[in-house]
Formats: structure tokens, C-alpha cells, sequence
């Protein structure tokens, strides 16, 4: 006797949507037009295997640009250290050497890739918590460390002392703790950097070590995009630019960190419609829109909506140099009414920023294989990917925005095709590897064999929580360069700037 066991036909589950819920991307138009090719892309997956991340590294000049334009708008003198951390490309980091950029490391495989890339001493900015092996390396090439701590200046006095280095080293004062009379926000504290409160600690230590270390100015790095804070934390910068000259310093620098912001989607009222459709979703008045009722953040009590949508805000009109326009345009009551721009304009400060997702805006892709289709147990439609959650993620943040499907061997659509949500998932063997946890919505299931793209993934989600579970290797880089509408590619270890000279 046998037993015979139905094969469940995906393309029948009714999973449709009562709304069309789409999250359509912003896409480059050279990246439209390599995606709209498809052949290349079909040939380096089946090549180089699943995730691949694609890099298109001319790109990133248009980044560059549009924050020194804001510089030259707001007539400051400026300086871009492009955060390292967001992206471990050698083709980004080696173009970034020949744009009007500088490089920001955190680690010393950073700084030891970054001199291998191009860049000097001169170009360089050392930041985060730092070991010896990182300070001892910073010291001897002479690049401009922002300290963390009393006890990391302490060590850099020691170990200058074993070095035996002559040349001052150079450094930025990394504060936090900021405050404010005139203003109510929360401080949320942080790990890192001295705290205002005890700059005068840092003050009479490199008063008593004038000659081994120059103070170049004041420096700090919030993990927030709000401008209030950040505006705060300019104000009581500027206002230790004061004591600092009092006590016979020369600080010249304030660099005022990262976090510019990128928009990723096309459409405002999209990305509106399936917030509002998510809330929904956990007040019970729509079905569930998340992997096991997942509520990033939010509750339901007695029919209202708690807690706040734990999410960045993939679609934003202000961002790169825009968003950094509107915060040098704040005013401080305790500087005379002045803007930020014209006070650092005025005293000849230079200004450093350290953008990171907002400089690789649109210059990555990330592929993976459809493995397979099938459902859940609830009868919810699984797109079975040949990657892991960890391939296309920053930390544990969810991405709002909608893959672009290829077809490896395209069919026609069907006009009155209805949408149907989906789950994309992964190939770990956990029940928690859900590339997104919240419904996709596609016109079109996907077949084996066809690719999935996730755009605008350079900004941290190709790398920075990429990692080998169950010996799946981490994905392959390559770039991708274009000329008269002709495509062609290199490994992104390959790829140097002048690739077109090579014989």
C-alpha cells in the first residue's frame, strides 16, 4: 500500500490584498537600465553564485557632489570622511580616493585597507573605541584620531612614549552629554565620547602635553536624526571653542558626525498607506501583515494603538546635503541669534562630517536565487531565497522596501492580476531567517531560478551583519561599470580606478 501526498499548488493561495500595499523603490536610472538588460545579471549569479552583492562604484562621485555643493551654498569650509563601517567594498573605497572625499576607519583592518586603497595620512580620520594595535598603527602614519575617552588620550600619551614618535599627533575631542536651558529634549545618554561636563579633565592633560598632542578641535557622532539634538550638540561645541582658545588652544575643527539620511522609495502616500495598513494590522481591524504577528514596536490596548513604529523612515524629502543644509541653518539663542553656518564661517571653522549610508546612496545591489515556492503551515505563499536574513540586514532593522523581481524566463502579466503578499524567507535552518517579516505584496509569484534584487542595499545591509551560519559563505562583490550603454564588470577586489588603462 502507498500513500499519495498532495503537492500544494502555491499559485492558487488567496492571499490577496484589498489594496494595492506596494513599497515601490527609488532606483537609479543606470541601475534601472542594468536590471532592464537582466542578461549580465543572470550570467554573474550563475557564475559567482547566491547573494551577490553589485557594486557600481562611478557612482558615488554624485554623492560626493551633492555635499560639497551644500558646502559651497552655505560657503563653509568642508570636509567629507566617508564612514567606513556602512561598507567593506574595495571598488567604493578605492573610487572614494580619487573623489573629493576623505575616509573615517574604526578599526585598524579599516585603516590598514584604507592606505591600501589610496588614501594618506592626510585623508584619514580615526574614530570609535579603539585597542593599541589600532591607536599604535594611527600614531605611526601620522592620521588624525577623534578620542573617545580620558583613558584612550592617556594611552596614546604611552604609547607615543614606546613608539617614540617626534611629530605631534593630532586629534579631535569626542564629546557627548550635551545640555541645553533653552531647549527640552531628551538626553539619552551615551557610551561614548568624554562628557562635556569633563572636557576640563582632557584640557589639563593636553595643556601638560602640549608637544606631544594638538588638539584640532571638537567632534561628536549622535544616534539620532533629530535636529534639535544635533543642534544642541553644535551649540555646546561652539561654546567650547571659547575655552579652549582662553587656555591657549587652536581648535579649528568640529566635525559634526553622520546619520544624513537616504530616501529609498518612490512614493510618499506608498509609504504612508502600509504604515497606516501595518497599525491597522495590530489594532485587529485589518488581517495580520507580519510573520507571527510581529508589531515593531507597536500594541493594541482596548482598541489603541501603543508604543511607536520601530522603523527607519524609508521614504524622507530631506536628506545627503539637504538634511545637513536645514540643520547649519538652525539659529542659537545663546550665540547672538546666528546660524550654525554663518558662526562656523565667520570664525573660520572647518567643518567635518562623516556620512556613511547617505554616501553609497544607489551604488549597491544585492541578488539572490528563488530556491523555491511553497507555504506555511497557515498557508501563507514563502518565496524560499538562496541567502540568509543576515545578507541583506543592519542589525536587527526591518527594510521597507519592495525587491525587484527577474524572471529567468519571462512570461507575459496578467492585466487584472490582483496583488498577493508574500514572505520572503531564508536558507537557515531557523524559524526566525524571514528575510522580511512583513508582507510583500507581488502581482506575480516568483518561479525557481528567477533572481530577487534588493536595491540600495550598499548602506550597511550588504555587510555590516553578514556572517557565515551553517558554512553559507558570505556574498561575492563585484563591480559593474558602464560604458555607451555597454556593461562590463570586474571582481570588486579587481577593480582599481583606472581599470580602463590596464593593459
Amino acid at each position: 500500500m502507498s500513500i499519495t501526498t498532495p503537492v500544494p499548488q502555491v499559485e492558487t493561495v488567496k492571499a490577496k490584498a484589498t489594496e494595492n500595499l506596494v513599497l515601490t523603490p527609488k532606483i537609479h536610472p543606470l541601475i534601472k537600465q542594468f536590471l532592464a538588460e537582466r542578461e549580465t545579471l543572470l550570467e554573474l549569479t550563475r557564475a559567482l553564485g547566491s547573494p551577490l552583492n553589485v557594486l557600481f562604484p562611478e557612482l558615488i562621485g554624485e554623492n560626493v557632489e551633492g555635499f560639497q555643493k551644500t558646502f559651497r551654498d552655505l560657503n563653509v569650509i568642508g570636509k567629507i570622511f566617508f564612514a567606513h563601517k556602512c561598507n567593506q567594498s574595495d571598488s567604493l573605497t578605492r573610487r572614494l580616493a580619487v573623489e573629493n572625499a576623505n575616509l573615517d576607519v574604526s578599526s585598524v583592518n579599516e585603516l590598514r585597507h584604507a592606505l591600501g586603497s589610496g588614501f594618506d595620512a592626510t585623508r584619514i580620520e580615526a574614530t570609535g573605541p579603539k585597542n593599541a594595535e589600532f591607536l599604535g598603527l594611527a600614531i605611526q602614519q601620522g592620521i588624525t584620531i577623534a578620542v573617545d575617552s580620558i583613558s584612550e588620550l592617556q594611552m596614546i600619551l604611552t604609547l607615543r612614549a614606546v613608539l617614540k614618535v617626534k611629530k605631534a599627533t593630532k586629534i579631535l575631542l569626542r564629546l557627548s552629554g550635551f545640555e541645553a536651558n533653552h531647549s527640552k529634549f531628551l538626553n539619552k545618554g551615551s557610551r561614548f565620547g568624554v562628557p562635556i561636563k569633563e572636557a576640563n579633565i582632557a584640557f589639563d592633560i593636553l595643556e601638560a602635553n602640549r608637544k606631544e598632542v594638538e588638539l584640532l578641535g571638537f567632534s561628536f557622532h549622535l544616534d539620532t536624526v533629530s535636529v534639535l539634538e544635533r543642534a544642541i550638540a553644535i551649540e555646546n561645541c561652539l561654546e567650547l571653542f571659547e575655552e579652549a582658545l582662553s587656555r591657549d588652544f587652536e581648535p579649528r575643527v568640529l566635525n559634526i558626525g553622520g546619520g544624513y539620511k537616504v530616501n529609498y522609495l518612490e512614493n510618499e502616500d506608498e509609504w504612508n498607506a502600509y504604515v497606516s495598513a501595518l497599525k491597522e494590522s495590530v489594532l485587529g481591524t485589518r488581517p495580520t501583515m507580519t510573520w507571527h504577528n510581529n508589531a515593531f514596536g507597536m500594541s493594541s490596548d482596548k482598541g489603541k494603538l501603543k508604543g511607536n513604529f520601530n522603523s527607519y523612515s524609508y521614504f524622507d524629502t530631506e536628506t545627503g546635503g539637504d538634511f545637513l543644509d536645514e540643520l547649519l541653518s538652525q539659529r542659537f539663542a545663546n550665540l547672538g541669534d546666528a546660524t550654525a553656518a554663518s558662526i562656523i564661517r565667520d570664525n573660520m571653522i572647518e567643518l567635518w562630517i562623516e556620512p556613511g549610508r547617505s554616501l553609497v546612496e544607489q551604488t549597491g545591489i544585492t541578488v539572490a536565487r528563488v530556491n523555491s515556492v511553497r507555504t506555511s503551515s497557515r498557508n501563507e505563499p514563502i518565496i524560499c531565497l538562496n541567502m540568509k536574513r543576515q545578507d541583506i540586514s543592519f542589525l536587527d532593522q526591518e527594510i521597507f522596501v519592495d525587491p525587484v523581481v527577474i524572471e529567468k524566463d519571462p512570461t507575459p502579466e496578467e492585466a487584472d492580476a490582483q496583488p498577493i503578499g508574500v514572505y520572503f524567507a531564508g536558507n537557515l535552518c531557523l524559524e526566525s531567517d524571514l528575510i522580511y517579516r512583513h508582507l510583500t505584496y507581488v502581482k506575480k509569484l516568483p518561479k525557481a531560478g528567477d533572481l530577487v534584487v534588493f536595491v540600495n542595499s550598499a548602506g550597511y545591509f550588504m555587510d555590516f551583519s553578514a556572517s557565515t551560519s551553517i558554512m553559507h559563505p558570505i556574498a561575492k562583490k563585484v563591480a559593474v561599470m558602464e560604458r555607451q550603454g555597454k556593461f562590463t564588470w570586474m571582481l570588486d577586489s579587481e577593480y582599481v580606478p583606472y581599470w580602463e588603462e590596464l593593459p
